[in-house]
């Protein structure tokens, strides 16, 4: 052999030898990685090919009332699940299911032929469906599996708050949502060896971790009064033609919600009937701009920094200009001096700006802070909105003026009413919150508990409530007093600002804020009617529906009606001789009386009830009109409503040509002016606060 062939030979065995060598390294680095590094991933990956594993779902927690009244539970129902490594013919399979479940026949194949090692079929197989299913025969990886069902027993009482859950019994609003971690429960599992085809192997015994129950949740609602305040409110709405409403109904002491309503309201039990926007929560997630309803934060903020005393007075001309632009008060002829109290009275937008401006920013946004009404108040429902206020640092004179009697802002009704609850309380502001307790699963009970802070003292809590007496008593709530109980409260209709944030010409939202009975509040109630046709004010048409669910969450709570609130809620009919018709209706509107005119002269000659005779609220005054029949002086009708103008003019033989709605903020001709009897009067009306 040439020893060059020789030396290519051993060069090409080498080479060889070189290539195996690194094989055979490779190989055995492999299954190093194999063997050591991802043992244990192959090996658990293995283990899964020989187990099946069944979820047991747990039962989710009861929600009831305080009283234990269930609101919502779990019954006994099945689900059918699938293994689809088990199953041979899938497509038949489907087939004979989708007509049973009411599904795609192809959609249930697809998921019959995948690979997985369990699906869930359906969640909800009623008992008619089952005996269907087990007439089919025995399948290998087909099965049915006892579960439970969410059912709602009071229908659509606090349906949205309480929301609903969804296929898989998972919270998706209400409370259903916010406390969905502590009624959901741990889930338990089943596992059961398998063959290579992925059949059960009972023999090998099957492995079970039991779930664990979801605790129940006691809430703070009250289902009589949730009824109460349900049916109060459709009807309310019904009878003002309104778009819609919302009515909150707390425990001033405490912040807990006995009822929370808005009109629709939405059944938990058929929340696939209703769009999404019909399951926000408005109470908690609708914003408006709160017109008067916010002047007792204003007064209580002006007392605390001293910028106001009960002695504080003001004149109220009937407008203030603030950076160049004039604002008028809701009569605009103005209310003249008007004390501390007089302001709330009266609803003077004029004083409670001066009031906001004479703070300054600072001020005016510290007492917003600590009422919660630039921040969430924490409330335990989802989707809480937050205050929108002008960031402090842009906040012109303009602004701190609107805000001072609710313009220029947007809060929401759990916001407003957990402010007001502070002053009811005696200067503690509470979270509200609709959680009372948690039922754990061994048969404990798990008090929740809420922070609560002081943000006025009990002096100016008493100075507010005073002055809110007033407006029930003497002012624009006159209509809220219920029979026996002293209660305070405030008034407020403000515009409603549409999507481009603009404020929508005629649409108005009438409101209502009270609490009672004096001295001892033990309810809260705000009353919100959105864009109610005809009569629009708070005082008109909120008030009333406070006074009657007032009335009513009283009587059910037993709470004895007081010899002194009946006495107080008379009032003494004042001496009207020498007045006109429309100073008459305004004097005696005021005072929550009635009248009605006889003659046709231009001023009062008598009365009956005679001057100084105590009487209840909406008794009729009746008036004796003088005065030359002919050509007369046309009366001044600022400040009264449709109705009352109306009258005011006929009762002189003039016909009133009207425009808007509210109450007469111009006329033409004026007061005084000499016309003819059937001689036509222009008058232009407005919204009061």
């Amino acid at each position: 052999m040439q020893p060059s062939y020789r030396r290519l030979v051993v060069r090409r065995t080498v080479a060889v030898l070189a290539i195996l060598s690194v094989l055979a390294l490779g190989l055995v680095v492999r299954l190093i990685y194999l063997q050591v590094i991802a043992g244990s991933t192959y090996g658990q990956a293995a283990l899964a090919e020989q187990y099946a594993h069944l979820p047991l779902p747990p039962v989710r927690g009861t929600i009831t009332d305080r009283h234990g009244r269930v609101l919502a539970l779990e019954t006994p129902g099945e689900a059918l699940w699938a293994m689809p490594r088990s199953i041979h013919d899938p497509r038949t399979m489907a087939r004979q299911l989708g007509p049973i479940l009411g599904e795609s026949a192809a959609k249930l194949e697809k998921v019959l032929a995948s690979r997985q090692a369990f699906v869930w079929l359906s969640y909800h197989v009623t008992v008619g469906q089952a005996a269907r299913i087990q007439a089919l025969g025995t399948y290998d990886g087909l099965g049915l599996q006892p579960i439970s069902w969410r059912i709602y027993p009071q229908g659509d009482l606090a349906g949205a708050a309480i929301g609903f859950v969804g296929v898989d019994q998972t919270g998706l609003a209400g409370v259903e949502l916010s406390y969905n971690k502590q009624l959901s429960g741990k889930p338990g599992m089943e596992v059961v060896k398998v063959d290579a085809l992925g059949n059960p192997l009972p023999q090998y015994g099957v492995q079970v971790t039991p779930a664990v129950p979801g605790d129940g949740l006691e809430t703070t609602l009250d289902l009589s009064i949730q009824a109460f305040t349900q049916q109060d409110l459709a009807a309310a709405v019904k009878l003002r033609h309104a778009k819609g409403g919302r009515i909150l109904v707390l425990n001033p002491n405490t912040g807990a919600i006995l009822a929370i309503a808005q009109y629709p309201e939405p059944s938990p039990a058929n929340w696939q009937n209703y769009p999404q926007t019909e399951w926000a929560d408005e109470p908690v997630q609708y914003a408006f701009e709160p017109g008067s309803t916010i002047k007792p934060v204003t007064a209580s903020a002006a007392l605390t920094t001293g910028v106001a005393t009960p002695s504080w007075s003001i004149m109220d001309k009937g407008s203030i200009v603030i950076d160049g632009i004039r604002i008028f008060d809701w009569i605009p002829t103005g209310f003249g001096r008007l004390t501390f109290d007089g302001i709330m009275e009266v609803s003077s937008d004029v004083g409670f700006a001066t009031l906001a401006i004479d703070m300054g920013a600072s001020a005016l946004y510290h007492f917003y802070d600590l009422f919660h009404l630039d921040r969430l108040t924490g409330v335990d429902l989802p989707g809480e909105t937050p205050g929108l206020i002008p960031p402090e640092n842009q906040a012109t004179k303009l602004d701190l003026g609107e805000m001072g009697f609710g313009q220029t802002i947007a809060i929401s009704p759990i916001q407003l009413a957990a402010a007001v609850s502070a002053v009811a309380d005696g200067g503690i502001w509470h979270t509200p919150h609709i959680g009372k307790a948690l039922l754990l699963p061994d048969g404990r009970k798990k008090v929740l508990t809420f922070p609560s802070q002081r943000v006025i003292t009990p002096l100016v809590a008493r100075e507010v409530r005073t002055a809110m007496i007033k407006v029930i008593t003497k002012g624009t709530g006159n209509l809220a007093q219920v029979k026996g109980y002293e209660v305070a409260g405030k008034t407020g209709t403000a515009n409603v600002v549409g999507k481009a944030g603009k404020f929508k010409t005629g649409d108005f939202l009438a409101s209502f804020i009270g609490y009672g009975p004096l001295p001892n509040p033990k309810v809260l109630i705000l009353v919100q009617l959105d864009d109610p046709k005809g009569l629009f004010y708070g005082g008109d048409v909120s008030a009333p529906v406070f006074s009657q669910l007032f009335g009513q969450i009283m009587d059910y709570m037993g709470v004895p009606t007081s010899t002194a609130a009946l006495q107080a809620q008379h009032v003494a009919v004042p001496d009207l001789a020498g007045l006109t018709y429309a100073e008459a209706a305004l004097r005696l509107d005021g005072l929550g009386l009635l009248m009605q005119s006889q003659g046709s002269g231009t001023n009062v000659t008598s009365q009956t009830p005679a001057s100084g005779t105590n009487v209840a609220p909406n008794t009729v005054v009746t008036v004796q009109l003088g005065g030359s029949k002919g050509t007369t002086g046309v009366p001044d009708v600022l400040g009264l409503t449709v109705q009352q103008a109306d009258s005011a003019l006929a009762s002189r033989g003039y016909r009133m040509v009207p425009s808007g709605s509210g109450v007469a903020a111009h006329q033409k001709p004026g007061p005084g002016t000499a016309l003819k009897s059937g001689q036509s009067v222009s008058v232009v009306f407005t919204a009061p606060p």
